[in-house]
């Protein structure tokens, strides 16, 4: 399998880190491709130019952070991310979504900045404050079991985008409980291989 990412990209970074929590690396072959610059080879594989994309294991490209994780999951030999059904999944799902809407909004709001900056930029002030409230939410996150599962892993990689793309959002200053939970988990080696 091949997998195209980026290194600043968290969402490819979430598919990297669930590539090492799964025990896939030896099954994965990197393919580093800067999705800005549109590169014929990154074309190919998805009509996007965006990160990550999967070569999975038919030869066929899957796209979407969140599809190509799921796959993974699925393939990998290490216990599920996600479970299959019930209350666990649904509690996995909910962190997953807060998780994956902080990486959105930490995102857009980076970009924005970056291509137009300007004092009045409304959707950077939006989506700065969408930042700050989900970091106010996820503080009253219940804490992970021992293994964190993929609901967990998605926060880790939103709270490290900030720390790596936002950090003037000192997020640990109003969620000390968050930070004590971010410290653990962004300790695993999924989490330190993979830090932009």
């Amino acid at each position: 399998m091949q997998l195209y990412l980026n290194k600043a990209s968290p969402y490819a970074r979430l598919v990297l880190v669930v590539t090492y929590e799964k025990q896939l690396t030896d099954r994965v072959e990197l393919v580093w491709t800067d999705p800005w610059a549109s590169e014929p080879a990154l074309l190919g594989v998805t009509p996007f130019a965006k990160v990550p994309v999967l070569i999975a294991e038919d030869d066929a490209p899957l796209v979407e952070s969140a599809c190509i994780c799921d796959y993974l999951d699925s393939i990998g030999s290490a216990p599920r991310l996600l479970p299959a059904s019930g209350a666990a999944r649904l509690g996995t799902l909910r962190k997953c979504g807060l998780g994956r809407g902080l990486i959105d909004v930490a995102f857009g709001a980076v970009i924005q900045d970056r291509y137009a900056p300007a004092a009045d930029n409304i959707l950077y002030t939006r989506w700065s404050e969408a930042v700050r409230r989900a970091v106010a939410a996820l503080e009253n996150v219940p804490a992970p079991a021992a293994e964190p599962d993929l609901g967990d892993l998605t926060i880790a990689v939103g709270l490290s985008y900030l720390d790596f793309r936002m950090p003037q959002t000192s997020w640990r200053q109003s969620a000390p409980g968050l930070a004590k939970w971010f410290e653990h988990v962004s300790a695993r080696e999924s989490m330190t291989k993979t830090a932009p």
